[in-house]
């Protein structure tokens, strides 16, 4: 017996990417809460556009396809918009850990050589202490949102390989200086179906993304819920 597949079904699924899954999900309930941040709240409709703009502002800005952009931030809305940006655009981001001293976190800048860093106003200092390569500097708050506001609120419908890199999460760095991980678009896909099939996590469960960012127990999560039709809640702390 031969197995029919419709036409286009194998390019469709070189689109299995998290960006290209989250696009293709919003149209299911676009005004539902896709992230609170306290009194912040973003419906599933205005996450797509602002990492659209995002996205878009980046590659406009010269980045290309496999460049790192470094993040720099304690747990706040921005991250995942930040992160699915990055998606969409073939981008990169190095997830860094604001807990480290200056010289575990200037290696893990300089290891990724991060074209673009983006930080929360309160930790910029600390970057200023640390010798990095060169890059582009942008300040979460008004240097980010007028960045952010010059880049076209169209999906950028990018070939991207789902084999291409998504995050880089870092290791602990007991055998010395931290390592960066490259988890790709399709080990990110798989991290989340393990997840709803392990936790046995329904359609549109929600998360409380307390764990920090830079660490999978956030990252992984909180994409899951959003490719789930979800609402994650972004808590900076215990």
């Amino acid at each position: 017996m031969s197995l029919y597949l419709p036409p286009g079904a194998v390019l469709s699924s070189r689109k299995a990417t998290i960006g290209a899954l989250f696009h293709s999900r919003v149209p299911a309930n676009p005004q539902h809460r896709a992230v609170v941040d306290g009194d912040r709240v973003q419906s599933y409709a205005v996450l797509e556009e602002r990492s659209n703009r995002l996205a878009n502002a980046l590659l406009d800005s010269g980045l290309q396809g496999g460049d790192r952009v470094g993040l720099l931030a304690r747990n706040r809305l921005e991250y995942v918009e930040i992160e699915l940006a990055a998606a969409k655009a073939g981008l990169i981001v190095a997830c860094l850990n604001w807990r480290l001293g200056d010289r575990e976190l200037q290696h893990c800048i300089n290891l990724v050589e991060a074209t673009v860093v983006i930080v929360q106003a309160e930790l910029a200092e600390t970057l200023d202490r640390l010798e990095l390569t060169p890059h582009r500097r942008i300040v979460l708050g008004g240097d980010y949102e007028d960045f952010l506001a010059t880049g076209a609120p169209d999906y950028p419908d990018l070939d991207i390989d789902p084999e291409d890199g998504l995050v880089i999460l870092y290791t602990s760095g007991t055998t010395g200086l931290p390592k960066g991980a490259l988890i790709s678009h399709r080990a990110m896909v798989a991290r989340c179906m393990c997840f709803t099939s392990e936790f046995q996590i329904p359609i549109g469960d929600n998360f409380c993304a307390w764990p920090p960012f830079y660490h999978m127990a956030s990252t992984d999560q909180a994409l899951a819920t959003l490719l789930r039709g979800g609402t994650v809640h972004v808590i900076d702390g215990y």
